[in-house]
């Protein structure tokens, strides 16, 4: 998936959101994120986890956030503006301009979902981390995903079509392997789910309801029913019985 122009806006409002402001926390808290240490956030989108961790370092840290997306880049840029110990390059998840064993600690938050063969990206983690320092991530169990409001048979149609927009349905699952075959030990788990059951800006559900429904269009849902599923959802919302259940999870392990 694609995140610029209209998404990349959306995407933004849900990193300042309540879901996006748990994960940072979830992810500072374990990283341990301090003075003076470097840290690598991989597929740092639009800077909100690099600018705390920029303003956590202080002038003696570091902070590397490395996205593919110029786009993304140029916002993280604007919104880390006077932290002199940030740097913003472009990159993907297996290839980071850096030597090895240059950073305390690395984050990846919900990134990995979106690499189509992860082992690389966890090799190039495990490269650029010191040994004995930590990876946190957070993915999500897409497959438990739901809106609930709309008509059952209109919601699985969209849900079927949203199944395309990531490579890895329920990557949290798989990572414990993953990790192990890719030099990292000490793995533990940390559930961040949430439920939203109001839809209104603000909201994650508002906004990756919006999200979703575009998609979708891209995967042969016609314009009609996208719509009528966000009409549905509306409904919902105002006679107070509409639902959104979300998974991330954060994957927390350390490298040999």
């Amino acid at each position: 998936m694609e995140f610029s122009g209209e998404i990349a806006e959306w995407q933004r409002n849900v990193a300042e959101g309540k879901a996006g402001n748990s994960r940072r926390y979830a992810v500072m808290e374990a990283l341990e994120v301090r003075s003076g240490k470097s840290y690598l956030d991989v597929g740092c989108g639009g800077g909100h986890l690099v600018r705390e961790m920029g303003n956590a370092v202080g002038p003696e840290g570091r902070v590397v956030g490395v996205d593919s997306s110029p786009q993304m880049l140029g916002n993280a840029r604007s919104l880390c503006q006077g932290l002199a110990c940030v740097e913003l390059i472009e990159g993907s998840a297996a290839n980071v301009a850096s030597g090895d064993a240059k950073f305390d600690g690395l984050a990846a938050l919900q990134v990995y979902e979106y690499v189509e063969d992860v082992s690389p990206a966890l090799e190039e983690a495990r490269r650029v981390l010191k040994p004995g320092c930590q990876i946190a991530i957070v993915s999500i169990l897409w497959e438990h995903c739901r809106f609930y409001g709309a008509d059952r048979a209109l919601n699985e149609l969209i849900t079927e079509a949203w199944r395309a927009h990531c490579f890895h349905q329920m990557l949290p699952l798989e990572l414990p392997a993953l990790l192990k075959k890719n030099g990292f030990s000490g793995l533990r788990r940390q559930n961040i789910s949430f439920l939203d059951t109001a839809l209104h800006a603000g909201t994650t559900a508002f906004y990756l309801s919006k999200l979703i429904a575009k998609f979708a269009t891209s995967q042969g849902v016609s314009e009609e029913d996208a719509s009528l599923w966000l009409s549905q959802l509306d409904v919902a919302d105002k006679e107070e019985r509409f639902g959104f259940v979300n998974f991330p999870v954060l994957t927390v392990a350390i490298a040999i």
